[in-house]
């Protein structure tokens, strides 16, 4: 597996397609420090039909290549213009070097009859293939204008949770075409998520399938996977790819996509070492830290999502990428109340949260068991041979209360959890509780343990004066609620409160509370005249 950095040329059209060039031998990430292995760069090829002088060539008769874009392990990738058409296109080009090595022609020939037979709009175009003159087999897809998801996280960090569902969905739906179609993806990361802008959005291309295999068992695919190597990046592999075991299936790609929802939310990998070996040995044995304790505003449904797919055994993760992409949609559907009950891996949770109660309270009978046991054997130790007890009552009394005296484990009872809808007028306010935002912007959905007690939330908006609510979620649980805010009242400059005299009018209100002064007759009416005239 080759650890080289991907070497791009300037690249003065702004974005571009240079992930395409990442993905061929790159396996640098962060969270991976290299050492020791070969990490030099590709030289200069000088000879003719290379690199240098491939500018300006016409492939194929029909594509003239225009300027190189970026360059990795195995190949670059050039613009060119396809001239019967003038469609501008990507081409992925074999180094030299690889010119001769059948394994990697068959694996770039691959791809683009992997790619072209899932027909996936999330999937990258490749639409022809070729030689150069000096024999080096290439590509033709589609020109991607944008950056890798990758790039995307190094330049800004953590991506908030919509937009991580909005790339999420896109490649769970890409990934379930490939799998209907047989054929597992096996490199998911983010070098391989390609971004573009489409209709003021985010738009998704999966790339590289170019050590993808097929589930139809053809010959030519199991050539490229033979028993020992390993293939994939590291830090995105799954358990029993780390292990090299034989029976890989369609899960290791669920596996990939949980370990990208992880680092697309919070930034990071869920594993880091300073070389391979450190890494799959965490893969294999390691649980990772939870989203929610790197980025606790992350949805707990999500992370759920997340761990779910992430989990050891594939029995335990999503079944098929069909199921994951419904738990995704499902937290982004505008038209349905979404609750926990709607969420596969909300259910998953629960479950693991029980059987981690029932576990503990195994061990509570246990322990007091135990206990129970001592005791009877202290009392038949204290006994002489006549049944006799050879030590008072009182002795054993106090054995029994320092027992008790031991600190009591917590009680762990079953936390139901409902979701509360919070709405507001006017719209976009923030919710806080304790002064931590749990909202960002209304329309939102909170969550709260059934049986926990009033909860007061606190609305905020500039230009409005703060709201309270009081949510008791036995109650409300299932309910949408509104909080109202009042626009702030701005002094008026410039004005003085006239000046009346000495004397004044009070005018009584009608809902004003009797007092000792207030004349009643025998019903209790007020005997004065709210309106401040004498009845005639």
């Amino acid at each position: 597996m080759s650890n080289e950095e991907p070497k791009k040329e300037n690249d003065t059209s702004g974005s571009s397609v240079t992930a395409l060039a990442d993905t061929m031998g790159s396996d640098a990430r962060p969270g991976l420090a290299h050492g020791g292995a070969d990490t030099t760069l590709d030289s200069p090829v000088t000879r003719a039909g290379t690199s240098t002088d491939i500018i300006g060539a016409v492939l194929n008769d029909r594509y003239t290549v225009t300027k190189k874009i970026g360059q990795g392990g195995m190949g670059a990738v050039y613009e060119a213009t396809h001239n019967l058409i003038g469609k501008r296109v990507a081409l992925k080009i074999l180094l030299d070097k690889h010119a001769n090595n059948q394994q990697v022609i068959a694996r770039l020939k691959l791809e683009a009859r992997l790619a072209s037979s899932i027909g996936h709009q999330n999937i990258i175009d490749i639409t022809d293939f070729g030689a150069t003159s000096d024999g080096r087999t290439f590509v033709v897809m589609e020109y991607l204008d944008g950056e890798s998801l990758g790039a995307r996280i190094a330049r800004d960090g953590r991506l908030d949770s919509a937009q991580t569902l909005h790339i999420a969905k896109q490649v769970a739906g890409a990934l379930a075409a490939a799998h209907d179609k047989g054929i597992v993806h096996r490199d998911i990361k983010p070098e391989n998520i390609f971004i573009i802008r489409k209709d003021n959005q985010d738009y998704v291309k999966v790339l590289d399938f170019g050590i993808s295999k097929s589930m139809t068992g053809q010959e030519d695919d199991l050539r490229l996977t033979q028993t020992g190597m390993v293939l994939g990046t590291p830090l995105y592999m799954s358990p029993e790819q780390a292990r090299g075991d034989d029976d890989l299936d369609h899960r290791i790609d669920i596996y990939a996509l949980g370990v990208l929802l992880y680092e697309t939310l919070t930034g990071e990998v869920p594993f880091k070492g300073k070389n391979y070996l450190s890494i799959l040995t965490q893969v294999t044995s390691e649980t990772p830290i939870a989203p929610r304790e790197l980025a606790p505003d992350i949805n707990r449904d999500l992370e759920s999502i997340t761990m779910k797919a992430m989990a050891k055994e594939r029995s335990e993760r999503y079944q098929d990428m069909h199921e994951f992409a419904a738990d995704l949609e499902a937290l982004t559907d505008p038209g349905v109340n979404t609750t926990s009950s709607r969420i596969v891996a909300a259910r998953w949770r629960r479950k693991k949260e029980r059987s981690s109660i029932g576990v503990y309270a195994v061990g509570i009978g246990t322990s007091l068991a135990i206990a129970g046991a001592s005791v009877w054997g202290v009392s038949a130790l204290m006994a002489d041979e006549a049944g006799n007890r050879a030590v008072p009552d009182a002795a054993i009394a106090a054995a029994v209360v320092e027992l008790d005296a031991a600190p009591a484990p917590p009680v762990i009872a079953e936390q139901e959890r409902v979701t509360v809808k919070i709405i507001s007028h006017p719209d976009g306010v923030s919710i806080f509780q304790d002064e931590r935002q749990q909202c960002e912007r209304t329309p939102c959905e909170l969550e709260f343990l059934r049986n926990s007690d009033e909860v007061i939330l606190r609305g905020s908006l500039a230009g409005y004066d703060d709201g309270i609510m009081r949510i008791s979620p036995a109650i409300d649980a299932g309910k949408t609620l509104t909080i109202t805010l009042k626009e702030k009242l701005l002094p008026v400059k410039g004005r003085t409160r006239p000046n009346r005299g000495t004397k004044t009018t009070k005018k009584v209100k009608e809902t004003q509370e009797p007092t000792e002064t207030t004349p009643r007759d025998g019903a209790g009416e007020l005997k004065v005249n709210p309106f401040g005239k004498a009845p005639k």
